[in-house]
């Protein structure tokens, strides 16, 4: 029976679960709660016209058909820290931005003195704009639109910027950081761009896509906050007005100490760094007989791992690592951060505990000028704590030196082996890069991965564009059949046509098209009705009253056919044929010239 049947078998939640455990299991269990995932802003790009009406003339005089990377220079700033409490969430969804303009094109190496007028900047001479935060990468120029968009973009990424990433880290070549190698300088390595881009150099529409690689833990291990500690909380709730005073005054110490390292040495990576995007922060806020109680003093270190050794083991306890934020967004912090935890947990060790870090946010970081580097060379106390002096510590002064809105973050750096992907087997790479993967890809205008397009045509002249459009029919030409041929040789070149007739309007076109701007025809002709249908420069219109001089008519049609950089003349001047008489005895009217 059923009932014989329940008491032989046995109830299986009874068997898995004592009585105590099943009775425990009926009481509601409270999930623990997740950590909360740290969310970054990423940055969208900032490209100014003459950006790309550099990289295009680049692409026709330098690179050709060549589609290998080229040096690229990007800059960001910091955030307002002052608005940064009045942040709304439309503000908070516009990703801060990375600018590139003429000077991004340029040699990493070529700089000008401290405080310069940059309003000459070029290619050939760049300006240390210290206020700003650099960034390094390439830029590929493909050519053709297909290869644009069957590329394979996130081997790409892996393949262009996650080495460099990684030597930084010390997974790859690991060597001495500060061997004045570019790639080992985490501030330059560290913050990486790369842009792919299609220039149609006839019609000048350029079609680009940035990217900005980050490296990424691999799925289920994100960047989160720590447990127990605090989230977003503003440095002038934390440490007060007086606080927010003494750390804009140890950061603005610490920028000019930067730029004094790179006026004294000019081949070290300093001359390559702008304003320091990392740093270290040690806070002392130790009583003192004088009633200084809760006074926050600081002292900025630069981020390296040798400065990071000499520290005892309590300091080591209490740093916090301090980043530049270009987001001004309450709810997240910059793009920048995502780097700087992966450096600490790969090439520091320090995957697994919780670390306080800086996003520091300030209107005022204004350019180094010589004057201040050469005060600060007479100031032997460089490595001491800074404070505000007594002078400043009125308690109802709530300036906070425009960093008030800079926040504090706790964050559990996840463990070095976190960073590491499955292999998949798609890949065919056995080096170590392969289980590492970077993310970056800037979205586009409709906020989905995509590349985006600049028109240049407004801001160029009619004229140059023809006259570039012709131009790279002949580059083309030496670049694939022709390598012998010498366009600049041509484009000088001074030609004298007898005659505008048939083959003088045929010739003329033809040398057109071979980059031939200096042509004179000579003819004492006029055009007939008969002509135009014969004779490619002419028209309708030069038939009337008469006919125009077929070579002052062919020299205006040749400036409206190709431009004005076309310099042609027409010579009314009677030329005689081979065979015919010429003079008094012929009949004709001898010309003086002619004599």
């Amino acid at each position: 029976t059923s009932n014989e049947c329940s008491k032989k078998l046995p109830n299986k939640r009874t068997q898995l679960h004592p009585p105590s455990t099943a009775m425990a299991s009926s009481t509601p269990q409270h999930p623990q709660p997740q950590p909360q995932l740290v969310r970054f802003l990423p940055f969208r790009s900032i490209a100014e016209p003459s950006f790309w009406l550099d990289h295009n003339a680049r692409k026709l005089n330098e690179l050709r058909l060549s589609e290998e990377g080229v040096p690229l220079w990007g800059f960001f700033g910091a955030a307002n820290g002052a608005n940064a409490s009045r942040a709304t969430a439309a503000a908070a969804s516009v990703p801060p931005g990375m600018r590139f303009d003429t000077s991004s094109n340029g040699d990493a190496s070529s700089s000008t003195t401290v405080g310069s007028d940059d309003s000459d900047s070029n290619a050939a001479t760049v300006v240390r704009r210290n206020e700003w935060i650099r960034s390094y990468g390439k830029i590929h120029s493909l050519n053709t639109l297909e290869s644009l968009k069957t590329i394979n973009k996130n081997a790409f990424l892996n393949e262009a910027c996650l080495p460099s990433i990684l030597k930084c880290c010390g997974i790859q070549n690991e060597s001495n950081e500060d061997d004045g190698s570019l790639e080992y300088d985490p501030n330059i390595a560290l913050i990486p761009s790369a842009c792919l881009t299609f220039c149609n150099l006839k019609t000048n529409m350029t079609v680009y896509w940035f990217a900005f690689p980050a490296l990424t833990p691999r799925t289920g291990c994100g960047i989160a906050y720590s447990k127990n500690g605090c989230s977003n909380l503003q440095i002038v709730d934390a440490w007060g007005p007086h606080g927010c005073r003494t750390l804009s005054k140890s950061f603005h110490k610490f920028r000019v100490l930067q730029e004094k390292k790179a006026t004294m040495n000019d081949t070290h990576n300093n001359s390559r760094v702008w304003c320091p995007p990392f740093f270290m922060l040690l806070t002392n806020n130790e009583d003192d007989s004088e009633g200084g109680k809760g006074r926050i003093k600081c002292k900025c270190l630069p981020l390296n791992k040798s400065t990071y050794d000499s520290l005892s083991g309590e300091e080591k306890g209490r740093v916090i690592f301090g980043f530049v934020d270009p987001n001004n967004a309450l709810g997240a912090v910059g793009w920048t951060l995502r780097n700087l935890v992966a450096y600490l947990s790969l090439r520091w060790g320090l995957g697994g505990t919780d670390r306080k870090f800086l996003s520091y946010r300030s209107p005022f970081l204004r350019r180094i000028v010589s004057s201040e580097i050469e005060l600060m060379m007479d100031d032997n106390d460089e490595d001491s704590f800074e404070d505000v002096g007594d002078e400043d510590l009125d308690e109802n002064d709530q300036n906070d030196a425009g960093v008030g809105g800079s926040l504090l973050l706790d964050i559990a750096i996840p463990l070095a082996s976190d960073y590491q992907w499955p292999k998949s087997s798609k890949i065919n790479d056995s080096s170590d890069s392969s289980s590492y993967r970077c993310v970056g890809w800037e979205l586009n205008k409709n906020r989905k991965p995509g590349p985006r397009s600049v028109d240049l045509r407004p801001l160029v002249s009619p004229a140059h564009l023809a006259r570039q459009a012709n131009d790279l029919n002949l580059r083309l030409m030496k670049w694939r059949a022709l390598p012998q041929l010498d366009v600049e040789k041509l484009s000088q070149m001074k030609v004298l046509l007898l005659g505008a007739g048939t083959l003088g309007c045929g010739v003329a076109r033809t040398l057109l098209g071979w980059g031939v701007r200096k042509i004179t025809f000579v003819d004492s002709g006029r055009v007939s009705y008969s002509n135009p249908v014969r004779q490619s420069l002419f028209g309708v219109d030069d038939c009337k009253d008469g006919g125009k001089h077929k070579a002052v008519a062919a020299a205006e049609s040749l400036v409206t056919v190709a431009g004005p950089d076309v310099k042609s003349e027409g010579v009314v001047l009677t030329i005689p044929m081979p065979g015919h008489s010429f003079g008094k005895n012929g009949g004709g009217k001898e010309d003086p010239e002619t004599q």
